[in-house]
């Protein structure tokens, strides 16, 4: 098994891997070279691990989040309102006009659903501590010019230093793990 969930989801639904952005750029480096269509996909894969991220703290959040619900709306549980407003910035970053980015974002989430749960079952809070040990992979892979932090209420998401990686960087983002309590 994967402990990677960020590769675990791109083996489920992609071939070609994610790249990390860059911490001072907050740009991967190579949008120039890729066509629309595959900084569209990366934008919506970055953004759902982002979004399963912040949601999954709360423990009711992730109790029905891990729920057998096959048909639920994600995108409007999530960010209730403010999707259309998301979905204009990750069409704005790729260049790539997509009118049904809300199935396409459902289906990406759907997929990380199933993977933690094809892990941990129904055990709420072991799903939990897993997406939240996850978090500086996850954010490395998220593009700052999406603002995601924004939509999610919590622009911290957004911040470079979450990109950062190396043996100090590495140490205080497990220091931060170590010390930061999940909202209840």
């Amino acid at each position: 098994m994967i402990d990677n969930l960020v590769i675990q989801l791109e083996n489920n639904l992609r071939e070609r891997p994610m790249k990390t952005m860059d911490p001072n750029t907050q740009r991967a480096g190579d949008e120039k070279q890729k066509s629309p269509k595959e900084l569209y996909q990366r934008a919506t894969i970055a953004t759902a691990l982002a979004s399963i991220l912040e949601f999954s703290r709360k423990d009711q959040h992730i109790k029905k989040l891990i729920s057998d619900n096959k048909d639920m709306d994600y995108a409007t549980l999530i960010f209730h309102n403010q999707f259309e407003q998301l979905a204009l910035k990750i069409n704005e970053y790729s260049g790539y006009h997509q009118e049904n980015f809300k199935e396409d974002f459902n289906f990406v989430f759907g997929e990380i659903i199933k993977i933690v749960r094809h892990m941990f079952g129904i055990d709420a809070m072991a799903a939990k501590d897993y997406i939240s040990n996850q978090r500086a992979d996850i954010l490395s892979y998220l593009p700052g010019e999406l603002q995601t932090g924004k939509f999610l209420h919590n622009t911290t998401i957004d911040d470079n230093t979450n990109k950062m990686h190396g043996p100090f960087s590495d140490f205080t983002h497990w220091l931060g793990q170590l010390f930061s309590t999940a909202d209840q």
